[in-house]
Formats: structure tokens, C-alpha cells, sequence
């Protein structure tokens, strides 16, 4: 390959010369046909493009042409901030399969709460489905902090509606999903508030504490305007005040996010164990966790600031 590049930037034994923003590509057919479908379709089919001297290239710049054709000779490309939005469409409409992952790649290592939500658009965009699944997981983990940022703010409510009723968004409490749903209210009040009965639906509210629930969001103006909201946060205080038909209120609205089942210690007919379990429904698996400190059986587990106990 070194030996064909220094002919093609030599301009020797070309067969064919790519034409891109009024410059000329000197390169060779069956090189690029080798490495691209895209360019194997053109010259083995019968599209016009087959026998002519001159392609014209349209939809990316010269100096996106320059890395690709740089790439197609020497299976290398240096992919960065300024050139990878440029780089991967013009990558995927050549079909150079090697410089779209290397694209999806860097921009997977580049994945901050300022931008995972844009690069998982561009991702879906240009269907690069890893990339897509990886900025969506990473907005899950760290949402509290993806929602202070300006392209959480810009979102639809469609896609507003997508990310805060999904059980994996990794929370404390409720309190940063209300809080983004209102703060995403608040930017355009105009235009979105009578969005907020509709997303309000998939808070959990249920599970905020009381003292949040009367101090913050009974206080919020945009809840007292709002009839079908009132509903909501008196459905949430329901669920407080009278334990007893909790049984009959489940439902989204009070399933924890991210359940998981613990089990701990037990007794197999000689010996108690020390062991502890945890059980993940989402992908069906058990895993081990850190043995507690004394064997016991017939013990109860009680959950206190993210802490578990375990107690007789």
C-alpha cells in the first residue's frame, strides 16, 4: 500500500481522478474499489461513473476527500475534534467501513454529560448503532448531571418524555427528574406548558418524601395551575398517608428505578452462611457481592441513605 500511495501522490498509473469542491484526486479504480462498496459498485456496475476519467464527488469537502483517500491507501486516519463530524458522514456515503468506526470510537472516548445526548443523535443519525447505545447508556448514568446542560434543555418533549420515563436512569431520589422536567418547562414557558401534565406523568413522585412533596412542588406555580398535575402530586401524597392501599396503587409511577433484589445469608440444612446476592431483573442475573461480617439465617434487610442493614 505505501508503494501505491506514492504513485497515486505521484499521479502515476492513475485510471481515475476524483473531483471534490473543484479539485482533482488522481487515484486508482481498483484500489478504490477494493476498499469501498461504494466505489466497488461504480466502476464494476453499469452506472455512468464506470468509464470516466473524471468522478465528481458531491457531499463532502476536499479536505475530508484528502483524509478518506489517505485512509484507502494506508488503512490509517487520525480522527479529532475539528474533522469528526465531517468525517463520519462523508464516511458512511463512501461506505469506508474502517473510518466510520474509528469515528465512532473517538467519539464514544469523547462522551460527556455536555454532549451525549447530541452525539447520540448524530449516531442514530448516521445509524451507528454501538455508538447510539453507548451515549444513550451514558446519559442514563449520569442524567443528574446531563440535565443542567444546554442540549437536555433543547430537546423535544418527545425526547424529554423518552429519557426521564426509562427505569435505568441512574438517581438518588426523584427529586432531579421533577426538577428537569420544570426547569425544561421553565426555558420556554410559552411554548411548553402545557407539556407538563403529560411528562409529569412519568415522575415517580410516589417516591419523593413528604417533606418534598409539600415544601417543593406543592410551592411550584406551574403545579397549582394545573388541575391534572394537582392529581398527580395527590395521588403522591395518597401513597404516604395511607400505607395500607399501597398494594392497589403500583404501578410505573411507584416502581423504583434500577430494582434490584438482594439476598442475604441463609441456611443450607448444616451451616449458616455469611454470603450476599444481588439479582439484576433487567438482564437476568445474579451476582456476588461482599460476605457480611457474621453468618445468619432468617434475617431482615432494611435500606437507610443508600445503606443496606442487616438486622437479627
Amino acid at each position: 500500500l505505501n508503494a501505491m500511495n506514492a504513485l497515486r501522490k505521484s499521479n502515476t498509473l492513475c485510471d481515475v481522478t476524483l473531483r471534490v469542491e473543484h479539485k482533482d484526486f488522481p487515484a486508482h479504480r481498483i484500489v478504490l474499489a477494493a476498499c469501498s462498496d461504494y466505489f466497488c459498485a461504480m466502476f464494476t456496475s453499469e452506472l455512468s461513473e464506470k468509464d470516466k476519467p473524471y468522478v465528481d464527488i458531491q457531499g463532502l469537502t476536499a479536505s475530508t476527500m484528502e483524509i478518506l483517500l489517505d485512509f484507502v491507501y494506508t488503512e490509517t486516519v487520525h480522527v479529532t475534534v475539528e474533522n469528526v463530524q465531517e468525517l463520519l458522514p462523508a464516511a458512511c456515503l463512501l461506505q469506508l467501513k474502517g473510518v466510520k468506526q474509528a469515528c465512532c470510537e473517538f467519539l464514544e472516548s469523547q462522551l460527556d454529560p455536555s454532549n451525549c445526548l447530541g452525539i447520540r443523535d448524530f449516531a442514530e443519525t448516521h445509524n451507528c448503532v454501538d455508538l447510539m447505545q453507548a451515549a444513550e447508556v451514558f446519559s442514563q448514568k449520569h442524567f443528574p448531571e446531563v440535565v443542567q446542560h444546554e442540549e437536555f434543555i433543547l430537546l423535544n418533549q418527545e425526547e424529554v418524555e423518552k429519557l426521564i420515563k426509562c427505569d435505568e436512569i441512574q438517581v438518588d431520589s426523584e427529586e432531579p427528574v421533577f426538577e428537569a422536567v420544570i426547569n425544561w418547562v421553565k426555558h420556554s414557558k410559552k411554548e411548553r406548558e402545557a407539556s407538563l401534565p403529560e411528562l409529569l406523568q412519568y415522575v415517580r413522585m410516589p417516591l419523593l418524601t413528604p417533606r418534598y412533596i409539600t415544601d417543593v412542588i406543592d410551592t411550584e406555580p406551574f403545579i397549582r395551575c394545573s388541575l391534572q398535575c394537582r392529581d398527580l402530586v395527590d395521588e403522591a401524597k395518597k401513597f404516604h398517608l395511607r400505607p395500607e392501599l399501597r398494594s392497589q396503587m403500583q404501578g410505573p409511577r411507584t416502581r423504583a428505578r434500577l430494582d434490584m433484589i438482594y439476598v442475604s445469608g441463609g441456611f443450607d440444612g448444616s451451616r449458616r452462611h455469611t454470603s450476599m446476592e444481588r439479582y439484576d431483573p433487567n438482564i437476568d442475573q445474579w451476582s456476588m457481592l461482599g460476605d457480611m461480617q457474621t453468618a445468619r439465617e432468617g434475617a431482615g434487610l432494611v435500606v437507610a441513605n443508600g445503606v443496606i442493614y442487616c438486622l437479627g
